[in-house]
């Protein structure tokens, strides 16, 4: 079953969790859950490749709500394409 996009407004990332430790890898895409969660397997193949340890962490996507600081996903220089479309 595909996860269904989340309508509310806010920044969306796709995410990483190890352990107690969470990250934001790529985003943010402003009110656009379906561009977060369409990168999701993309930015875990990335994160593997960087890190060989990754393939065990918790990948996904998550919202900060709009007016909370929206920081740059600390791999966006590897998808440049796909931040330039949000």
């Amino acid at each position: 079953m595909q996860q269904q996009p989340d309508t509310k407004p806010g920044n969306y990332y796709v995410s990483v969790v190890r352990g107690k430790d969470s990250r934001l890898l790529l985003g943010p895409f402003a009110n656009d859950h379906a561009a977060a969660l369409e990168m999701v397997d993309a930015v875990r193949k990335k994160a593997e490749e960087l890190d060989a340890k990754a393939y065990w962490y918790a990948f996904g996507t998550c919202r900060l709500e709009p007016d909370a600081a929206a920081p740059a996903g600390i791999l966006n220089k590897f998808f440049n394409a796909a931040m330039e479309a949000a």
